[in-house]
């Protein structure tokens, strides 16, 4: 990957500052295409970069199917540039985000989820039975905007979306509710250009996202690691020997700050959902992908933040629905070490309908079989929204439960 972010680098440092990345000309573009090309050859491992123009206009060119369709199928993630977005959405955002963690501890936790609301804030997830090391906020799906969040009919499987008073923090509902929309539209482009590459219609997949998505967007704070807990680095995908016997009996009510033995910022997790979007800290790398390669040992790979770009990532049902020619890739996020560092990160999360009924979408003339059973999108993310929880003591459901 250092090749990679030397090309970028290099190429980057050519702009005037007050450019913006996602405005730059044609010759801009090409070079960076010819750079990851040329990066790609020269490296043995790590997600690609790519250009979804075409994506965005909704014209994606076969080139640009054929290497999001890869990407999906060697990594399950990749970097997007020239997604839509602006910059000055990115910023309101990023500004907003901090707003929302520097508020009083009090009022962040006047906002705190329940075991029968996963919307608002926390600071006691659990992943694979552990806790993280982390602070989150989470917003969601709205079926009436013109109605209270907390509102009969705005209250779904998923619970209601729990707002800072205007007050506490200005403009903050505006910002959040701009960048969700704005990352709905960008999944659900992406998820027609991925339909395309599995040999379907661009609309396979409309019926399962399009129409009554219930996808949330999250707000990640990762604190330092100031106590005597340690940094969990070991590259070797030993996966079911990860946990530290410490961790395992984590409670959700001893503070971040008094967290014991070996830790990540979030343990080892395929995301639930379909396609997830996400804005990273480009000041400080911690995701990881555990990079499964024939004939070879699975280790954990970076995937760094590269500037102008967000990084994208399938998930479970996209895997069912594409009877595992895409994997969802296993991921987890580095415990940040930097002295009085703090990193920021933002997953939109695109996931089907309550009621969509999950199962292979196969192409037409195929001889291939479903691998999965049928199963309701709403019972598989009420069980994993349970694990997150609390510690319940049993393995999270997987779609491995539903493998035929």
């Amino acid at each position: 990957m250092w090749f990679s972010w030397f090309c970028f680098a290099a190429v980057f440092s050519l702009v005037d500052s007050s450019a913006n990345i996602l405005q730059h000309p044609q010759w801009f573009k090409n070079l960076l295409q010819k750079l990851n090309i040329i990066a790609s050859s020269r490296e043995e491992e790590g997600p690609p970069l790519l250009d979804i123009s075409g994506t965005i206009r909704g014209e994606p060119s076969k080139e640009e199917i054929e290497a999001i369709g890869k990407a999906c199928r060697d990594y399950g993630f990749f970097s997007i540039i020239n997604h839509g977005i602006s910059e000055s959405i990115l910023q309101n955002f990023d500004e907003a985000m901090r707003q929302f963690f520097a508020l009083p501890e009090e009022v962040k936790l006047g906002l705190a989820r329940t075991n029968d609301n996963s919307r608002g804030y926390s600071n006691n997830e659990f992943t694979k039975q552990t806790r993280d090391i982390k602070e989150i906020f989470d917003y969601g799906h709205t079926l009436r905007e013109d109605l209270a969040p907390n509102a009969n009919e705005n209250r779904v499987l998923d619970g209601f979306n729990q707002l800072p008073r205007e007050d506490d923090l200005p403009g903050f509902a505006t910002v959040i509710k701009e960048y969700y929309k704005a990352c709905s539209e960008l999944s659900l482009k992406l998820i027609r250009t991925i339909a395309l590459s599995l040999g379907l219609s661009a609309d396979a997949l409309d019926d399962f996202f399009l129409n009554n998505h219930t996808s949330f967007l999250r707000l990640n704070k990762y604190p330092a690691i100031d106590n005597d807990a340690e940094p969990y680095l070991n590259n070797e995908a030993n996966l079911d020997q990860e946990i530290d016997p410490t961790a395992r009996n984590d409670d959700f009510s001893t503070p971040l700050n008094k967290l014991r033995g070996k830790r990540l910022g979030v343990n080892r997790h395929f995301d639930a959902g379909g396609l997830t979007i996400l804005r990273q800290d480009a000041n400080i790398s911690a995701l990881q992908m555990n990079l499964h390669r024939p004939e070879q040992k699975p280790k954990w790979i970076d995937v760094s933040p590269i500037p102008g770009a967000l990084t994208v990532n399938c998930g479970d049902m996209l895997q069912v629905l594409s009877n595992d020619v895409i994997k969802a890739p296993e991921h987890r996020v580095k415990a940040t070490t930097h002295p009085g560092k703090v990193r920021y990160s933002a997953p939109f999360f695109l996931n089907p309908a309550y009621d969509a009924i999950i199962q292979p979408i196969l192409p037409e003339n195929t001889t291939s079989t479903a691998r999965y059973k049928p199963f309701t999108w709403g019972f598989f993310r009420r069980r994993r929204f349970e694990g997150d929880f609390q510690n319940e003591g049993i393995p999270e459901i997987q779609i491995a439960h539903f493998r035929i």
